[in-house]
């Protein structure tokens, strides 16, 4: 279950929100990783957030906890995997997005989906490695 989300990591809660519905995607292990990829894409963009706010420390805190639980799960997948299951999963979600629309049968989900798509690629950031200075 996620922590109360204070209104200082409201940006973060998408994240979230989505790593809950893919809890509950029991059938599919490929939701464990990316609920995992999108707690910690949460964290990351959180920490510059939470500022001296202690409910957002503490929301961030409990946050860290539930991905250390998870740690030991998910080290058996490379960061290559981890991302590439990640993308398999915002690819998958674009595309059934994209076939309604093309369709021409494009409503309120459809519109619900394609961002629920884009929640998806945003946490593909983490997997990016910097860019090294001056270059």
């Amino acid at each position: 279950m996620a922590p109360s989300v204070p209104p200082s990591l409201k940006k973060i809660k998408v994240f979230l929100s989505r790593a809950e519905e893919l809890d509950r995607d029991k059938g599919n292990p490929e939701s464990r990783v990316v609920a995992y990829n999108l707690r910690q894409y949460g964290v990351l963009a959180g920490i510059p957030l939470a500022g001296t706010d202690p409910a957002a420390k503490a929301c961030l805190g409990e946050l860290l906890n539930d991905l250390e639980k998870e740690k030991a799960a998910m080290a058996v997948f490379s960061r290559e995997e981890h991302w590439k299951i990640s993308r398999k999963v915002a690819d998958r979600v674009f595309e059934k997005a994209d076939a309604e629309d093309r369709a021409g049968v494009a409503n309120k989900g459809t519109a619900k989906t394609f961002y629920a798509a884009g929640t998806f690629y945003e946490i593909l950031q983490q997997f990016h490695e910097k860019e090294k200075e001056g270059e």
